[in-house]
């Protein structure tokens, strides 16, 4: 057999201290949280609590530390070059952290009690959910990249995708209840991956980024799967287009992820069970600066579940971010899914100290034939899911936030 390496392109930044200027910096967030009709507080979930999601609950209030509650907790070293004649290299590494417990962020799915294995309906267990850390080192960001003034801007790494930076990062965020712990399309992964957690980051991603003028940006990502045999399996294409001015500002992007996977905790301690599915999705989102300090904003996502395009390159996977698949094998879709997501609301600067924010979500999952497709684990079939044919519905937030700057880079909440 001969073996063949092509390098197509390869980029290696090399940075000290005599040539690049390198920043450590860090954001550190940490309160007291009481939360009720939900699960225990979790050591090693990244925010101790989830606000939403997860199939434990149980009565009364429980009262713990809560980490990141408006700005995800962690630190991180970036530098850059200049190169002279308007180029420039860079790198960015960032990662999450826990405050109250000093690990590293984490989903926590893998230590968490699966649904009906010894648990009774409202049984003590920790309330956890997926998110897009699952104890990386530099879970958050990692990649290098090469800029020009003229032909703009090339990055490779680890990433957040497109939708995710609409929502928390263009033009300071287009969610109105900006905090991670008290908007439902912050703290989930899930609407930043544009309909799985698992695609909020983007591992093994080239991006390019080009301003056109002084208002229009576009922005295109392609991450690369890595399988052998099948170049289509596990990659994800993204594309967005913005237009910013001072009062007013306009963002799309959308999404093809193909055998992208969705995960939940699994049958057996320390496991995870993965479902494969192909995933399409589009976000727009409005901001207007109505008054000098009222400042309007309005989403619109449109998330879609299909069957994922090549189930037998995934029968190799049995691991995911050092988690063990449980139940392993070539498929897990148990079906379409479609939803509608809409969110509306709005900041409003008191004083130049004093900050109020609301806003209002609503996502609907609409009528489909998610838990009727039958699945296999290895060569066995097994039936239909227990989920309820064409089961829709929908869930509304409802958020308020203060927020009050003691300086410039101290705030309480």
């Amino acid at each position: 057999m001969k073996k063949s390496l092509v390098a197509l392109a390869a980029l290696s930044v090399v940075t000290g201290v005599a040539h690049a200027d390198v920043t450590l910096y860090g954001i550190l967030d940490a309160g007291v949280l009481a939360e009720s009709h939900a699960g225990d507080f979790s050591s090693t979930f990244v925010t101790g609590v989830a606000p939403n999601g997860g199939p434990y609950v149980k009565s009364g209030t429980a009262v713990g530390m809560v980490n990141g509650g408006e700005k995800q907790s962690r630190w991180g070293i970036k530098g850059s070059e200049d190169m002279g004649d308007g180029n420039s290299a860079f790198f960015n590494l960032e990662s999450a952290i826990s405050v109250g417990t000093g690990q590293l962020s984490t989903s926590g799915l893998a230590g968490a009690k699966p649904t009906g294995v010894g648990t009774a309906p409202g049984a003590p267990a920790n309330m956890v959910v997926d998110t897009s850390l699952n104890g990386q080192l530099f879970g958050r960001n990692a990649y290098i990249g090469l800029a020009n003034k003229e032909l703009g801007t090339v990055t490779l790494g680890r990433q957040t995708s497109l939708e995710l930076d609409i929502i928390t990062a263009t033009a300071g965020g287009y969610d109105p209840v900006n905090a991670q712990m008290f908007s439902p399309i912050n703290f989930s992964g899930f609407y930043g991956g544009g309909g799985t957690t698992d695609s909020a980051r983007v591992d093994n991603a080239v991006k390019y980024t080009k301003l056109f003028g002084e208002n229009l940006t576009m922005n295109a990502m392609y991450a690369l799967g890595g399988i052998a045999g099948s170049n289509s399996a596990r990659d994800t294409m993204e594309l967005g287009l913005g237009y910013e001015l001072n009062r007013f500002g306009v963002e799309f992007a959308a999404q093809e992820a193909r055998d992208t996977t969705a995960e939940s905790a699994g049958p057996a301690g320390n496991t995870i069970q993965a479902q494969y599915l192909n995933l399409k999705s589009v976000t727009l989102a409005l901001r207007y600066q109505l008054t000098d300090p009222l400042a309007l904003k309005a989403g619109y996502q449109r998330i879609q579940w299909t069957t994922p395009t090549d189930e037998s390159a995934m029968t190799g996977i049995t691991q995911l971010y050092g988690y063990t698949i449980n139940p392993t094998g070539n498929s897990m879709f148990l079906g379409q899914k479609n939803y509608n997501v809409f969110w509306l609301g709005g900041n409003y600067q008191a004083t130049p100290k004093l900050k109020f924010s609301a806003g209002f979500y609503d996502v609907a999952l609409l009528p489909g034939s998610y838990g009727s497709t039958a699945y296999t684990v290895g060569t066995a079939a097994l039936g239909a899911s227990s989920v309820a044919n064409n089961a829709f519905g929908s869930d509304r937030y409802t958020s308020f936030l203060v927020d009050y700057d003691l300086s410039k880079k101290t705030n309480l909440y």
